[in-house]
């Protein structure tokens, strides 16, 4: 299963990259930050348990 602070992290990491090219370090983490808190959020509330992978 993967949890859903991976699967957060996976999309915050994917917007950082379309949009954070020309950022310095700090800036890119704060950038980061920024867009995975509120995805984590997201997907808490609409999958408390976390989310099964089917394989």
């Amino acid at each position: 299963m993967i949890t859903n602070e991976q699967r957060a992290h996976d999309i915050a990491l994917a917007l950082l990259q379309s949009r954070a090219k020309d950022l310095k370090p700090i800036e890119a983490y704060h950038e980061y930050v920024n867009s995975l808190l509120p995805i984590l959020k997201e997907i808490d509330k609409d999958f408390p348990n976390g989310i099964k992978e089917h394989l």
